[in-house]
């Protein structure tokens, strides 16, 4: 990537990595140049922000007239757990959310199926949670696994060929694809789109890490692994620590970086605290 070309790109990574991305930098040190930035915190939740949230979701749901359709019901449903990620939930306030999303599902029966997408992200796709397993065929049509990925952090980034929000993040991507080549970091892909669409425009932007083709996206339909993971916004990404342990949520551009970076630390450090104890 040319960054020389970009010169606020450029600025932005040396910001949020504190590295100069040189040709040679891929072999440095996590520790290198100046001190990296204080880390990335995903908040946790009070129960008042809980409470609020899912007041709106009443609000949205409950008493309309005319009621909800069960599409509208689950965009409602979605939004209210893309909220959810953006903290961390106690025990507690998680069974609050699913107890209240059980109830909402006893008083219509038309919500049952969203309301069940909607808890299972609760209890999967959270900060915190163990992310299940993606499995497909790439865009040369050959199978793989997101649980063949543990042992590295992972970028799992939803795209469609149709998405320009995504199209601003594929310098982030390559960039990352090239600085991290040779440490545990992956980025993997989920695409949505023709498959010679898909893999025209990553060669038109040096993409080269692996992605699941998830079918045309076509009419609103949605691939098997979107749906299973219920995205209906693109991009939707997450970033996954060594232990396939969802840490951060739709974070973007600089952010991303940032969070990427804090993570393979994290596995750096804790590598070289492991090997000391070996060698006694």
């Amino acid at each position: 990537m040319n960054l020389q070309r970009s010169p606020a790109l450029a600025l932005a990574l040396v910001a949020s990595l504190g590295v100069w991305p040189g040709p040679a930098v891929a072999q440095q040190t996590l520790q290198a140049g100046p001190a990296a930035p204080k880390n990335l915190v995903v908040p946790e939740f009070a129960d008042r922000d809980v409470d609020g949230l899912i007041a709106a979701l009443n609000a949205a749901l409950v008493g309309r007239q005319p009621e909800p359709s069960p599409d509208e019901a689950a965009h409602a449903l979605w939004a209210f757990v893309t909220r959810l990620q953006t903290g961390r939930l106690t025990p507690s306030q998680e069974a609050s959310v699913l107890e209240h999303l059980l109830s909402l599902g006893r008083a219509n029966a038309d919500y049952r199926n969203p309301i069940e997408q909607a808890s299972s992200m609760v209890r999967a796709l959270t900060v915190g949670k163990t992310a299940p397993d993606a499995a497909g065929q790439d865009l040369q049509g050959n199978a793989f696994r997101l649980s063949e990925y543990r042992g590295k952090v992972v970028v799992l980034t939803f795209s469609a060929d149709w998405c320009a929000i995504c199209r601003t993040q594929y310098p982030y991507y390559r960039f990352m694809q090239e600085l991290y080549s040779n440490w545990p970091f992956a980025i993997l892909g989920v695409e949505a789109g023709t498959r010679e669409a898909v893999s025209r425009i990553k060669t038109q932007h040096g993409l080269t890490y692996r992605s699941w083709w998830d079918g045309t996206g076509t009419d609103g339909a949605r691939g098997p692994i979107a749906s299973a993971w219920n995205v209906r916004g693109w991009p939707t990404t997450y970033v996954l620590d060594a232990d396939g342990v969802v840490r951060f949520v739709d974070l973007r551009d600089e952010d991303l970086l940032k969070g990427v970076r804090q993570l393979l630390a994290e596995q750096a450090d804790q590598s070289a605290e492991v090997g000391p104890r070996h060698r006694h």
